[in-house]
């Protein structure tokens, strides 16, 4: 039996998005999931299974550039097909841009945004702590789709981070969501 339960299917993007079946143990799927130890090998069972599904439920001989594993709202990889390789969130639209405003420092941003400063460095190819007015930074983050369910509050809570962090990178003026509106999460790095 699979680990997936259904699929989605994106034409335009070749990329298919797979569900985590939820009576498998998704706690377990993850804590095993993230090892560092085993990061790498996770990943590439990850993508054979999600090749496995996509051999049963697309027709022979489509093309797949992409696979986005999903257990219900939340993104847990998105694989490339090209490189058999994982893919981090850090890279391609699952990031946002800052502009840094005149006298903000990068450790005032980082604070701001609640994420590591380090590692906001090494996600800009920053190699010293200077930034200047009006420099774009490329802010990691995870993209997160607005359920029934959802409040600012909860979504701050679930991805451990300021619910000013989320307006900002949002540029939300109130905490008033949308059924659907896909938010961007600065995602913490540690």
């Amino acid at each position: 039996m699979s680990i997936f339960y259904k699929y989605e299917w994106d034409e335009t993007n070749k990329e298919l998005t797979v569900f985590i079946n939820p009576t498998e143990a998704f706690y377990e799927f993850a804590v095993e999931y993230d090892s560092r130890e085993q990061h790498i090998s996770k990943r590439k069972n990850l993508l054979e299974s999600a090749r496995k599904y996509a051999m049963q439920v697309l027709p022979k001989g489509t093309a797949v550039e992409s696979y986005r594993i999903k257990f219900q709202q939340f993104l847990v990889a998105v694989l490339d097909e090209k490189n058999g390789a994982g893919r981090e969130l850090i890279e391609g639209p699952a990031h946002a841009v800052y502009k840094i405003q005149s006298n903000e420092t990068l450790e005032d941003i980082a604070q701001k945004l609640s994420i590591n400063e380090t590692c906001l460095k090494k996600a800009n190819h920053l190699e010293g702590d200077t930034v200047f007015a009006g420099m774009d930074l490329k802010i990691p983050c995870y993209l997160h789709t607005v359920v029934t369910s959802d409040s600012i509050i909860k979504i701050a809570q679930r991805y451990d981070i300021s619910r000013e962090a989320i307006r900002k990178m949002n540029s939300l003026s109130t905490d008033c969501l949308k059924i659907g509106q896909s938010l961007k999460i600065p995602k913490r790095l540690y």
